[in-house]
């Protein structure tokens, strides 16, 4: 059977991983906030120190949507239509959760009177609206915290609706030439391993923040990509399944991390996605609450740590909170949440999507 083959229903399990992917997230984060010790996340030593189980979550995202997003415009009728469908994916519940952070959770947060907290930046915070996450925190928020950002995990959605510009506006070359896909995330590979490995690495442009997140989400962007685009082409073997598992075992222990889940990765994603063995269709009737506990969960966990977290010790006004707590408290407040949001927000927001004037 083939990926196109699979697809033809809508059975499968995509919905399923990126759920998977978001509770990967939240993982990351309990260690990173509440201890900012890191080495302790599982996926940095299956990885032989080369990745973070928040990183994996955010490639195996990029894959799944340069599929979907490139099937979406493929299928869609116009290209309004297209940014129509993907604003309402992604504005609706992104614009509640920045307004509950300046309008809610930080006057309660904050040091500060109610008055300087508003004159003193916070509005700055609402430039994230428009996809700029230069500005994470706010006034006197979590400002004994590791990490005093509000919200972590808004800073990939920028590069996320960058993608969603660029399918549309080299629509007439993908359409045309399909091989770009991979020629594009060879390129961007190559780019990858010259940012890391080369002397070139500490040019300015290259070594450069935004450029060199682009390259990366960008290169497991397109990936996806020519999943859809060769779709018709690349079978579903468990063969094939098998030895992507080994080789992206031997990248792990011998090779870079990166281009090894890009080039086996995806194959695992794209197959554990769309094998009729074993299909989550329970999951489906519930409802897509991966988008919302991504974007709600960092918050959800900083409070915690304001709220139950303790001094590191007698000399430190910096708070602590055993990571396991924070997480398991953070699964029961984020994913009620989420399923709400989905319901009530994400949901008849996509119902608007084919509806004309």
């Amino acid at each position: 059977m083939t990926i196109n083959e699979a697809a033809i229903d809508r059975k499968n399990n995509l919905n399923l991983i990126r759920l998977i992917a978001s509770l990967m997230v939240v993982y990351m984060h309990s260690y990173a906030l509440c201890i900012a010790d890191q080495t302790r996340d599982v996926f940095y030593t299956l990885t032989n120190h080369k990745a973070l189980a928040g990183g994996i979550a955010v490639y195996i995202f990029f894959i799944i949507s340069g599929f979907l997003i490139c099937r979406s415009f493929d299928k869609t009728k116009s290209v309004g239509s297209y940014f129509k469908a993907r604003f309402l994916r992604i504005w609706p519940l992104y614009f509640v959760v920045i307004m509950v952070a300046v309008f809610v959770l930080g006057p309660i947060i904050t040091e500060l009177p109610f008055n300087i907290y508003i004159s003193d930046g916070s509005l700055q915070y609402l430039r994230n609206l428009y996809f700029d996450s230069e500005y994470s925190g706010l006034p006197w928020v979590f400002i004994n915290h590791y990490n005093q950002s509000v919200n972590g995990s808004l800073w990939t959605l920028m590069y996320e609706v960058v993608c969603y510009i660029l399918v549309a506006v080299t629509a007439l070359v993908w359409k045309r030439f399909k091989s770009s896909a991979f020629v594009a995330s060879g390129v961007l590979g190559c780019l990858y391993l010259v940012q890391t490995y080369s002397s070139f690495r500490n040019n300015s442009f290259l070594s450069n923040a935004v450029v060199s997140n682009f390259v990366k989400l960008g290169f497991f962007f397109t990936i996806g990509m020519g999943y859809y685009l060769y779709g018709d082409k690349i079978k579903l073997s468990l063969g094939i399944f098998a030895l992507a598992i080994v080789g992206l075992v031997l990248a792990i222990l011998f090779a870079d991390f990166i281009i090894g889940f890009g080039v086996f990765g995806s194959y695992i994603i794209f197959y554990l996605a769309f094998q009729k063995r074993f299909v989550a269709s329970w999951y489906d009737k519930i409802g897509d609450l991966s988008y919302g506990i991504y974007i709600m969960s960092f918050p959800i966990q900083q409070t915690l740590i304001e709220l139950l977290g303790a001094p590191k010790n007698e000399y430190s006004k910096i708070l602590i909170m055993n990571p396991h707590k924070n997480m398991a408290l953070t699964f029961l407040i984020v994913i009620p949440l989420a399923w709400i949001s989905w319901h009530l927000i994400e949901k008849p927001c996509l119902s608007l999507k084919n509806k004309t004037k």
